[in-house]
């Protein structure tokens, strides 16, 4: 690696550790150029090579934060044998409420209000933000050649899920649409208990949270797995 490369690279890594640092201290409205580069002593042209302006460093900031968290979860899911499709399942379920503890202010940046000038970072061939999503999709298919039926029937939907199934196709899992109700509720029962606890919504507290989420992750298995693989 060159030096100028290298100085590339250490500058950018202070830039994403000290908008970090503004966001634990003060929440995505204090990611702006002038407060980053309050926050590395410098000048705001001094950034403009890496930054340009707010939607440019929450740009970053995203990407970063997006791959971190995938990271997690697909390691979580990695290290379960392939065969034992429910502990992967269950695996990158409870990394997820791992991760958001662990990373409190960058779980409530990705899954809070999104901010007003974000348009999401789209560079690659999958963006870091559909990075889990792509590994759930994959995830399904696995369950359904397993002979796992989830316990929804094409009766109990109407909607046209055409968009989901693309995307699950694009993912390399073309599935029964009763396969992908499932997951997608099952997702959303795993984030929705996460929306609860990390946000601390009306009577979050009533139960423990870690024994309510496993509890929540219990029955999302119900949902995706059913009774068992079919014969």
């Amino acid at each position: 690696m060159t030096s100028r490369a290298q100085r590339r690279e250490v500058t950018q890594r202070a830039i994403l550790d000290a908008s970090l640092r503004l966001l634990a201290d003060g929440g995505q409205e204090a990611l702006t150029v002038r407060g980053l580069a309050r926050e590395l002593n410098l000048v705001p042209s001094a950034l403009y090579r890496y930054v340009t302006n707010r939607a440019d460093l929450l740009n970053i900031l995203f990407e970063h934060v997006y791959n971190d968290y995938a990271d997690a979860v697909q390691a979580a899911h990695d290290a379960v044998p392939r065969e034992d499709i429910r502990g992967r399942w269950r695996a990158a379920a409870f990394a997820q409420r791992d991760w958001g503890l662990e990373h409190p202010h960058e779980w409530t940046l990705i899954n809070g209000t999104p901010p007003r000038d974000y348009s999401g970072p789209t560079t690659g061939p999958i963006p870091a933000a559909s990075r889990v999503h792509v590994m759930l999709a994959r995830l399904g298919a696995d369950v359904e050649a397993a002979g796992y039926r989830p316990r929804v029937t094409a009766d109990d939907y109407g909607t046209d899920l055409e968009g989901l199934r693309q995307f699950a196709i694009a993912a390399g899992a073309d599935v029964r649409p009763e396969t992908l109700v499932a997951g997608v509720a099952a997702w959303h029962m795993i984030t929705g208990i996460l929306r609860v606890e990390f946000f601390r919504a009306y009577a979050y507290d009533i139960v423990d949270p870690a024994a309510y989420f496993a509890l929540i992750e219990a029955a999302s298995e119900k949902l995706l797995f059913g009774d068992g693989p079919v014969a």
